[in-house]
């Protein structure tokens, strides 16, 4: 089969308002449910040969009962360690032990639950149960200690990850909201049959390896979001909006710390049936051919019990509720309110309320930020769900004692809509962005097989071609009901959050960047903005989801321990029962009903009714699957690429039935070249280019875009701008008429002092984040202070930044030759040429001024010597790690070795060495990141970061370390570089080019800086494109790669960053290690 990139045709029609008064959204998908309730959903459709598969578990928050509370997603990372037929050197060597496990550690709860009044917590001060034990309890748990290693010593829990990423698989993930569990991964259209086979592989008997490491991983990540001290004002907002429904409850430590098996078993035979399954699969395929496969692998799962239903109803709010704390964050004001559930006749105008008060121009912004000057940052979102759920707003502001006045601004915007002081055209305006958002959701099979299984799991994939008409047939009257109604006082939970005086050193919140690289937990009041049908799963996780208290070991912790009444009867074992013996007396689909405590043990050893699977796998390993070959083609840029008579560079594909057209615009604007005590004016300039020009001021200019329907964004990178504008295509001529007049006719003067202001804020909060001072503290170290990258913008530094300043700034690199467009839609090339020679861009300058106090010459970067080891004592509950040293400039003749090999040590996600150790075996990150990103004019690092339980952390430096040292010394083996090649090449290579957007960006990208875009999809770093960067893939030797070990790994010579509570971190060390990081 050859692969060739291809027009991408979406079955998707967006009438804006300016042309007729009703939106369509036409999604053709084509389903099949088995006789045993399985679902099928294909969504046939050009796509590069690529397919996103999908599969959803209608395992909702009904799944969790007190004391289980957040086990269903550790159930989905348990759902990774394989099964009797993968994960495993030798079943039969492992199910024995595996056995031995289960019955050991039921048993073990056994004991505790007969002891249950010794663990009682007295304490109101502390988080988890009181510390027990019995000397039975203590050799119990020796033995399942012992019996557990010699388990994880069989396994290959990275398994799932090298079988798709060898077979050129991407984004493989998983995630459980509030509704649905799900499982990701994108795959070359004719590996579907792999999909198939893992998946089911998945549930037909799993089997929990490296369960405990498991288990601190999802600590950690709840650990993650705590280091915002503003976590639990976020936890309780949430809380307290709720009096009953499950949807408040938070995932608790003294839970997930002493969860157990058979908590997981639990819910796994509860839910995991195929009545609750949904499968999607996106992209070039054939429905048929899916169906057909799908009946092969999952048509003989037999039926269970049907899962049982939430009762619980949220009962209506008997008055305001208020919550104020004081913490090292804020200030902020917070306000929830009831919202109806997903496909409720009032939902859908909860969705154009928060694209009216939130966002840039939105009402909040206009009125709390621009006309009072008493916020920074705003955002509102409405969580659509299976059950009734809220709305939220949120607001950061400038003072404490401005905390009223915002509330009192936010309740005026709401009482405005509620005076029905909202016109048609804002109105038609937000529906306009809203389906335009919609749209761009299903731009990529990924993330279309998402938004198609997520409303698919809270309430059928049908209402998505219903939304826009819904959203169309909002009216003022609406509006005002729905606000009269929800949104009054005796609604609202409010939260006010007021900063502490000892706010200093403590992590807070951190501003919104392209590929942030800091971001261990970002939230802002503006990322709720993001939260729109299409770009936030339907039914997923809110935004506070994981802003949990982490575990913290009482500062006086003590064990009490149990002597056994003399003469109680200890059972001395468990006999295990027969694996095979099967309960025929009962009827397949009758319900087994007991008279005693159930066991919830693992199929592979239960006795239990006909259930499962009745017939074996169709494949008794996925190796053994074949595949017809592709042969990818890279698209040419020359064929896409415009230049105009200036030398400004745009780059097209046409989408003929796609009835929108998106634009990003690249300006290089180097953050490396400001001029010393002005760091941060490169994201100043970006900040006014947005907010209007000559003649037309920040709100014309907000007006002008509602009117064409279009919207309009402005993000910073290191290396520059990158604007970004979705249109209809009706309008698409004058938005880039309207960006033309922004780039060519700035109006620094007008908006200069409100914009240094927000952004000064903005520089506050960020050097507040524990991720921000760790990354600042290593650049410093390694860059020094001459060097631009060892400096960070500054309040000192932002202040210092003149309208002159910016306008010198403006005059050297807002010019055609530095400057690119990537633009993909329902266009014409010849009418693209037309629209763009008639605009703006025309007029720009060919070339720059030279801006006299910028230094062009950047100091040279020398490596450490030896190994530096800074601390940072911070007061956030997850320590963080920075170690690296000198990267590279500009991309080396021998990147596809580098490449290949950082891919394997930290770069390939799970199947990295260090990640596997870190996390998989040992659980001491639940995420580690590498970077190894070209520099521009200068070297950037070669750098490895993580997070992770302060007790633990330097044990996760030591064996950072040693997996360094070792990669450096022995390189790769044959298998991991066969792996790791197959993965560029068949997997995310050709992702980058899945859409005629992502093309464009790519080719626009590489024709301005030289480089194709640096990608970090979850773990995976990758850069190459060029045809010459593919052969050097596919010529590429175990030796080349080996040599680029040795030629780019430095593990003598380390510049090391820890930060967080550093008494906490270092107390556990050892003297040796301390004498060899020299602490």
């Amino acid at each position: 089969m050859r692969l060739i990139l291809i027009p991408f045709i979406l079955i998707l029609t967006v009438f804006p308002f300016c042309a007729v008064d009703a939106q369509e959204l036409k999604i053709d998908i084509k389903e099949k449910t088995l006789d045993n309730g399985l679902k099928i959903l294909v969504w046939e459709r050009p796509s590069a040969s690529r397919i996103g598969t999908r599969m959803f578990y209608k395992v909702d928050i009904a799944a969790e009962r007190p004391g289980t509370v957040g086990l269903t997603h550790m159930l989905e990372h348990h759902l990774f360690k394989g099964s009797d037929l993968a994960g495993t050197e030798s079943w039969e060597k492992e199910r024995e032990v595996a056995r031995k496990v289960e019955i050991l550690e039921k048993e073990i709860t056994d004991e505790k639950n007969r002891n249950r009044d010794c663990f009682i917590q007295r304490d109101v001060f502390e988080e988890l149960e009181a510390e027990c034990t019995t000397a039975r309890l203590d050799s119990l748990e020796q033995e399942l200690l012992a019996a557990t290693q010699y388990q994880n010593s069989l396994a290959h829990t990275t398994w799932y990850d090298w079988a798709v990423q060898s077979a050129g698989g991407t984004n493989s993930t998983a995630s459980t909201g509030r509704d649905w569990m799900k499982f990701d991964i994108d795959l070359p259209a004719n590996k579907l049959e792999l999909f198939m086979w893992t998946e089911r592989s998945r549930i037909e008997h799993p089997v929990f390896r490296h369960f405990e490491p498991e288990k601190e991983v999802v600590v950690d990540q709840i650990r993650r979001y705590d280091n915002r001290p503003d976590g639990k004002f976020s936890r309780v907002m949430r809380s307290i909006t709720y009096d009953a429904h499950p949807y408040g409850w938070a995932h608790w430590f003294s839970d997930l710390t002493r969860a157990t098996r058979e908590d997981h078993w639990e819910i796994f035979y509860k839910y995991f049936i195929p009545q609750n399954a949904i499968i999607v699969v996106v992209g070039e395929v054939d429905a048929e051919e899916v169906f057909e496969i799908a009946e092969k692998y999952w048509g003989s799962w037999q039926k269970g019990r049907p899962s049982p239903r939430l009762r619980t109803v949220e009962p209506e709010p008997v008055g305001q509720k208020r919550l104020l704390v004081e913490a090292a964050s804020g200030p902020a004001v917070a306000i929830n309110v009831p919202m109806p559930a997903v496909g409720h006749p009032d939902a859908a105008v909860f969705d154009i309320i928060a694209e009216l008060i939130g966002g840039t121009g939105g009402f909040l912004e206009d009125e709390l930020i621009d006309r009072q000057g008493i916020a920074t940052r705003v955002g509102a979102s409405a969580w659509t769900s299976k059950y009734p759920s809220h709305f939220e707003i949120r607001v950061d502001g400038r003072s404490n004692d401005q905390l009223d006045l915002i509330e009192t601004g936010i309740n005026s915007v709401l009482k405005n809509i509620a005076d029905g002081e909202v016109s048609e055209n804002e109105i038609r305006a937000a529906r306009s962005r809203l389906v335009l958002n919609m749209s761009r959701s299903l731009d990529e099979v990924g993330r279309s097989a998402v938004v198609i299984g997520g409303m698919e799991s809270i309430y059928g994939w049908e209402y998505l071609n219903e939304l826009p008409a819904l959203w169309a047939a909002v009216t003022p009257d609406d509006l005002s009901r729905i606000s009269k109604t929800y949104f009054s006082s005796y609604m609202q939970t409010v939260g006010h959050l007021k900063r502490s005086e000892q706010a200093e050193g403590m992590a807070s919140f951190t501003s919104e960047k392209v590929g942030d690289r800091n971001e261990f937990g970002r939230h802002d009041s503006s990322l709720l903005n993001r939260v729109r049908p299409g770009s936030w799963a339907f039914g997923g996780p809110v935004g506070e989801y994981f802003l949990d208290p982490v575990l913290k070991q009482p500062s006086a912790m003590f064990k009490k321990t149990v002597t056994e009444p003399e003469g109680q009867n200890i059972e001395s074992g468990v006999t295990a029962a027969s694996e095979n013996r099967v309960m025929n007396e009962n009827e397949e689909n009758e319900t087994l009903a007991i008279a005693e405590q159930p066991w919830y043990s693992p199929p592979w050893m239960a006795e239990r009714r006909p259930a499962g699977f009745s017939e074996p796998m169709p494949v008794d390993h996925y190796s053994k699957l074949e595949y017809e070959a592709l042969d990818f083609t890279l698209p040419s840029a020359e064929e896409h690429e415009l230049t105009l008579e200036n030398n400004f560079r745009a780059y097209i594909a046409e989408q003929p039935l796609l009835q929108m057209v998106q634009l990003t615009l690249f300006v290089e604007s180097p953050e490396r070249f400001e001029p010393e005590g002005k760091e941060g004016i490169s994201a100043l300039a970006a900040r006014l280019v947005r907010s209007g020009a000559e003649g037309l001021s920040s709100s014309e200019l907000n007006s002008e875009l509602n009117r064409l329907g279009a919207s309009l964004q402005v993000q910073t990178t290191r290396n520059g701008l990158r604007m970004q504008s979705i249109a209809p295509v009706e309008s698409y001529e004058e938005v880039i008429h309207l960006i033309g007049t922004l780039l060519a006719r700035p109006d620094f003067d007008s908006a200069f002092e409100r914009q240094q202001s927000q952004y000064v804020a903005q520089v506050n909060r960020e050097a507040e984040n524990a991720a921000v001072q760790v990354r600042s503290i290593f650049e410093n170290e390694l860059y020094g202070d001459s060097h631009r990258y060892g400096r960070r913008a500054t309040s000192a530094s932002v202040n210092n930044i003149t309208v002159d300043d910016l306008k010198a700034w403006y005059d050297q690199y807002f010019h055609a030759g530095n400057m690119t467009l990537a633009v993909s839609g329902a266009v014409g090339r010849s009418d693209f040429s037309n629209a763009i020679q008639s605009s703006d861009f025309s007029t720009l300058r060919t070339e720059g001024l030279e801006m006299g106090s910028t230094a062009k010459e950047l100091p040279e970067v020398q490596s450490p010597e030896g190994i530096r080891v800074l601390t940072k004592d911070i007061d956030t509950r997850q320590g963080h790690v920075m170690l690296g040293h000198v990267g590279i400039e500009g991309l080396p003749e021998d990147h596809a070795a580098l490449e290949v090999m950082h891919h394997i040590l930290a770069g390939g996600g799970f199947i990295s060495r260090m990640m596997e150790l870190l996390r998989t075996q040992t659980g001491i990150t639940s995420a580690l990141f590498g970077e190894v990103e070209p520099g521009l004019d200068t070297p950037n690092p070669y750098l490895w970061r993580f997070g992770g339980n302060p007790g633990t952390l330097v044990d996760g430096v030591v064996l950072a370390l040693e997996e360094i040292r070792k990669m450096h010394e022995t390189g790769l083996t044959e298998e991991e570089f066969e792996a790791a090649r197959t993965a560029y090449i068949d997997g995310l290579i050709p992702g980058s080019y899945e859409t005629p957007q992502k093309t464009v960006e790519r080719m626009a990208h590489k024709a301005l800086f030289g480089l194709y875009p640096y990608q970090s999809p979850q773990y995976l770093n990758y850069y190459a494109g060029s045809e010459d960067q593919m052969n050097a893939l596919r010529q590429l030797t175990l030796e080349d790669v080996n040599r680029a070990a040795k030629k780019y790994l430095d593990p003598e010579n380390l510049i090391i960053t820890l930060a967080g509570p550093i008494e906490e971190i270092l107390e556990p060390v050892s003297d040796e290690v301390k004498l060899m990081l020299g602490l």
